[in-house]
């Protein structure tokens, strides 16, 4: 069992993570406040607490303008029919465009403190374990954002995959990568996807205590599962209540210090913008909550990469601990 820790998660998009369904002035306009504006907000709201966080960021935003997609493998999705980087700007840069590129942003990340982890939600955005997505783009995505990561010198730790379609595991590992964000782990299990959303949604109307997790390795990455992802305040989501939603957090915080394990909170920074300031008024009441539990000693607040080194250790002791004794009694 895992000592009590808090890990969390934020999928940093911009634009890029709704084109596919909703591309228009509202999005872009979401995408330029959450660069401005929300992003800043989240870290001060991150640093102040002495909290740090598992950011996982478009590879697509983190330069300050598009390389050359010209030789990426094309997705053929049902939903969306054009070339899957039709609305991303060919010209211009994160000066022109800041809705879709944030290299000053992931500049702002790497400086804070304490030390924020960088890690990858894919180069594109693209659906991973959707009909339309192909292993040769999978590939093609993962050694992207490899190559980012050595063109900014941060580790290859974590991966975040978009709207948590989970895939292609294997390549992700043969890329150099460590550990991934899991799907949620649910108090109630279904079959269909449908009645999982619905599952999901009551739970948060009603308060339900999220489970604790644990890391577990598969096809060589750790796993690490969801416990919570905070929901943001637009179209029937609004209608949650707010203390609902911080009851549910409050639950994760004070099962997660009594019975130990990971309490994995994630979110995206743009659900900040719909209802704003809302919904930041609400993370950063439980960033308060978190940052003086933490400084009382009560939990631990790590990183994803953070949890997975610290597991691949224990695994790893634990191995070589029963080599021993198999040795001496054999």
């Amino acid at each position: 069992m895992t000592q009590p820790t808090v890990v969390i998660s934020l999928d940093l998009e911009l634009s890029w993570g709704s084109f596919d369904h909703a591309y228009g002035p509202e999005l872009l306009q979401m995408g330029r406040w959450t660069h401005d504006v929300g992003v800043p907000n989240l870290l001060n709201h991150l640093t102040r607490n002495n909290l740090c966080a598992s950011w996982a960021v478009v590879g697509g935003m983190m330069r300050s303008s598009l390389p050359d997609v010209s030789k990426m493998p094309e997705v053929h999705f049902p939903h969306f029919p054009k070339p899957w980087f039709e609305y991303v700007p060919k010209a211009g840069d994160e000066a022109l465009h800041p809705e879709w590129f944030g290299a000053s942003l992931v500049e702002m990340i790497r400086k804070a403190r304490p030390r924020q982890e960088v890690g990858f939600h894919s180069f594109s955005h693209v659906i991973f374990g959707w009909p339309g997505m192909t292993r040769e783009r999978a590939i093609a995505e993962f050694r992207s954002c490899a190559q980012i990561a050595r063109e900014l010198s941060v580790p290859t730790t974590c991966f975040v995959f978009p709207r948590n379609s989970v895939a292609y595991l294997s390549d992700l590992c043969d890329a150099g990568f460590t550990c991934y964000r899991d799907v949620d782990e649910m108090p109630f299990r279904f079959q269909s996807s449908k009645l999982k959303s619905v599952a999901a949604a009551l739970a948060d109307f009603a308060g339900v205590t999220p489970l604790m997790v644990e890391p577990s390795t598969k096809e060589g990455l750790v796993s690490i599962p969801g416990s919570l992802m905070v929901r943001y305040v637009g179209g029937w989501r609004r209608y949650i209540p707010d203390a609902m939603r911080m009851r549910r957090l409050k639950k994760g915080l004070h099962r997660v210090r009594r019975a130990g394990g990971v309490f994995h909170v994630w979110f995206h920074p743009e659900n900040l913008y719909a209802g704003r300031p809302r919904l930041e008024n609400l993370v950063a009441s439980f960033f308060d909550e978190l940052g003086a539990m933490v400084r009382s000693g009560e939990v631990r607040c790590l990183t994803m990469g953070q949890i997975a080194d610290e597991f691949q250790t224990n695994t790893m002791a634990a191995r070589t601990l029963s080599r021993g004794a198999a040795s001496a009694t054999g």
